[in-house]
């Protein structure tokens, strides 16, 4: 069991998003300045290239928040030899701590399916899997649907899994074409967190307020 108060003696909850950096994730990271929170970006290797890209990394870890390894492409791991399973952390961790010029500390797996198999695999790169608590499904509903989900649902301790971006590749009909619905959820989210006593922080500050 997570540990239910920061070191303050708050009560806190990880948000974390997962698939970007990508065009939303400037605009979390306003809501999240806003409301003095921080928050957990598992990132996609194949989502760094390019300047504005690396601008986000630098942004999210010079105001607090945190990077984590999401892979590179986002392959559903269970279906990929160890070998390429460790190839996709490993690649993925290469790039994103190259470019925001930080260490990672977790991973996330993409579904968040992850077997014994795929976390041995895993394991030389000597990061920590994490998974969540409260998963809404904002990839397909509006922002209110997301936001009554979690809100409903948040505990001192819970992780939250929501999404910044959208993996490469993905068909049109699975997902929104874009993450607006997300944005306006989380700023709904941390309303209703300022209102509870509730702050964001990233899931290594949960982890050590054990």
């Amino acid at each position: 069991m997570l540990a239910h108060r920061h070191d303050t003696g708050e009560a806190v909850v990880a948000l974390t998003f997962d698939d970007g950096p990508a065009p939303w994730t400037g605009p979390i990271l306003d809501l999240l300045a806003a409301h003095e929170g921080h928050a957990t970006f598992f990132v996609l290797g194949s989502a760094v290239a390019g300047d504005e890209r690396r601008g986000t990394l630098h942004r999210i870890v010079a105001e607090g928040s945190e990077l984590g390894d999401h892979t590179f492409t986002h392959p559903r791991l269970p279906t990929l030899a160890d070998a390429a399973i460790f190839d996709e952390l490993a690649r993925a961790r290469s790039v994103i701590e190259e470019t925001s010029e930080t260490k990672l500390r977790h991973w996330r797996p993409p579904f968040y399916d992850a077997d014994e198999r795929v976390r041995q695999a895993a394991a030389p790169l000597g990061l920590r899997k994490v998974g969540c608590s409260v998963m809404p499904l904002d990839w397909e509903w509006d922002a209110e649907q997301t936001a009554e989900f979690v809100t409903t649902r948040l505990r001192s301790g819970s992780i939250v899994g929501l999404h910044d971006g959208r993996p490469p590749d993905e068909p049109a009909a699975l997902s929104r074409p874009t993450r607006e619905a997300t944005v306006a959820a989380v700023g709904m989210i941390l309303d209703a967190m300022s209102n509870r006593g509730l702050r964001s922080v990233t899931i290594s500050e949960l982890l050590a307020a054990r």
